[in-house]
């Protein structure tokens, strides 16, 4: 099946990925969530859930750019393809 095909019944995923072991991802997003662990330990519930809010606010946030740079690079690969197929 081809690719757009695969896209359209939901067979691809581009927001999804796997995570290496020891990779450069994986490190970081072990010591954020021991930072954020350690920080938890020493909030009062308020705070807690204020901490919260903003973790919430900063992944949909964060959501909205992975969207905003995918469209970015997906038109920029269909700007090249087509010069690229127009090319003398």
């Amino acid at each position: 099946m081809d690719t757009i095909k695969e896209l359209y019944y939901g067979n691809i995923h581009p927001y999804e990925r796997e995570i290496k072991k020891d990779s450069e991802i994986d490190r970081l997003a072990k010591l954020v969530l021991r930072h954020d662990t350690e920080l938890r330990k020493t909030l009062n519930d308020s705070e807690t859930e204020l901490f919260g809010k903003l973790k919430d606010a900063w992944s949909e946030l964060t959501c909205l750019n992975e969207r905003e740079n995918f469209i970015i690079g997906f038109r920029l690969g269909v700007q090249l393809m087509t010069e690229a197929l127009q090319a003398d």
